[in-house]
């Protein structure tokens, strides 16, 4: 006789109690919680074991700077993931005796803005001496104490998610060294992924190694960030690793991407409009390199000098998978406009990778759809999965679809060479919910 296993029984029955609660409900496939597929970890962070932060563990809300480094505190003594929600406005004021946040010396932590996403006005944060951090939905600016950076990492630490965020200061109106950056990483800092942030007024953008001693290969995915009114360093890349993918770069006064001290960097499907120098090696007396491939530049002069020159060609290695994040540069404007930066995401269990989102959600990719589409999805029931693709007249096409063991996300890859171009609904159903998206077929 087999064995039953007491704990998968439960774990079944559970999940399936909690869909027949969430169908009832909801009586829709819908739910405000449930964020798009496009918005997942993708990138360095994603590798090894990936960035979960929080998930999956205990949750505090704060309101004030001081409850913010005490929660961080706390967690030195603790092994169980934390999520930490930030609610409200963090100032020096209400940080007595802090002149930064500091996450150190701390593992499996998330820090997200609630709702339209927590404002850190004239503080920083800064990641060091830690592992498996995420920061979400936070508005950090006019940082002048401590670090000065909006948001810096110095090694050790390694796999930090910064996604949805806005950072800004001044830019032309103060003295270049008034603010310093942004969004920094130095020394052995190592998997990184920024991704649909907003970062805006600066001298000093996104620097990568604090000196060209700093020759650590950080390992950088940056994707979906929309750049704008911004001098240069973005980033200023040294000895490194990187991938640069679907970012918007807009009036962008002097360089943008600035590859130098043997760093190799692919640089893909991104957009750049009035900014110049989009990708070259400047400012050291070693170059870096990087390979151009599907960007679209408007306006956007290489201005090359005695120490601006073009950049040498090199071959990344990019080891994990993200073509079904990989938009064509001419959707990144209104995609990142409309997409990246605070208030974009549910802020709920759904915004804390490891929590379970709780109903059925697709994208696809590439829309419009040419020969071959890809759709992603996620699912929190268990169950078969049919995929429908509806014409205008009506006529369904079943597309082979999985079957869902439980709560988690997939791809599936299908051929559209025979479909005719126009416009189709994609619809996927589980038992008796459905979700819709519509899609355009262009051959």
């Amino acid at each position: 006789m087999r064995k039953i296993d007491t704990f998968e029984v439960m774990r079944t029955l559970l999940i399936s109690i909690w869909c027949i609660i969430i169908f009832s409900v909801t009586g829709t496939f819908e739910v405000t919680a449930q964020e798009p597929a496009m918005f997942r970890l993708a990138g360095f962070a994603a590798m090894g074991d990936g960035t979960t932060g929080g998930g999956g563990g205990d949750t505090v809300t704060v309101t004030t700077g001081t409850g913010l480094q005490e929660a961080l505190k706390a967690k030195q003594d603790s092994q169980n993931p934390l999520t930490i929600f930030v609610e409200g406005t963090i100032t020096l004021e209400n940080s007595p005796g802090l002149s930064k946040i500091d996450i150190k010396e701390v593992r499996d932590v998330s820090v997200i803005g609630k709702d339209e996403g927590a404002e850190f006005d004239g503080i920083g944060l800064k990641i060091w001496k830690a592992g498996n951090i995420i920061l979400r939905n936070l508005k950090v600016h006019h940082v002048v104490e401590g670090e000065g950076d909006c948001i810096s990492i110095e090694g050790p630490a390694d796999h930090i998610w910064v996604d949805h965020c806005e950072l800004y200061n001044e830019f032309p109106d103060v003295d270049k060294d008034y603010y310093d950056g942004l969004l920094d990483a130095k020394r052995d800092a190592e998997y990184l992924t920024y991704s649909w942030n907003f970062l805006h007024d600066s001298w000093k953008t996104a620097l990568v190694g604090s000196s060209e001693s700093d020759i650590y290969d950080r390992k950088l995915t940056m994707h979906h960030n929309y750049f704008l009114n911004c001098n240069s360093r973005i980033p200023l890349f040294r000895a490194s690793t990187g991938h640069f993918f679907n970012n918007y770069y807009k009036d962008i006064a002097s360089t943008a991407i600035n590859s130098r001290i043997n760093a190799c960097v692919l640089i893909e499907n991104n957009y750049f409009e009035n900014a110049n120098n989009p990708w070259v090696w400047a400012y050291s007396d070693i170059p870096g390199g990087g390979h151009a491939v599907g960007n679209i530049l408007v306006n956007s002069p290489f201005i090359y000098s005695d120490d601006t020159h073009e950049l040498p060609e090199c071959d990344p290695e990019i080891p994990y998978e993200y073509q079904d994040l990989l938009h064509d540069a001419e959707a990144v404007p209104d995609l990142v406009i409309t997409r990246a930066g605070t208030g974009k995401l549910e802020t709920g269990s759904a915004s804390v990778p490891g929590h379970v989102a709780k109903n059925l959600s697709f994208s696809v990719w590439p829309n419009p759809v040419g020969d071959i589409g890809r759709i992603h999805w996620s699912a929190f029931c268990p169950g078969e999965l049919t995929v429908t693709l509806i014409a205008a007249d009506g006529t369904r096409h079943i597309l082979p679809g999985p079957v869902v063991d439980g709560p988690g996300t997939g791809s599936l890859v299908f051929d559209a060479s025979s479909f005719s171009s126009g416009i189709y609904l994609l619809e996927l159903r589980q038992g008796e919910k459905r979700y819709v998206e519509k899609i355009l077929m262009m051959h």
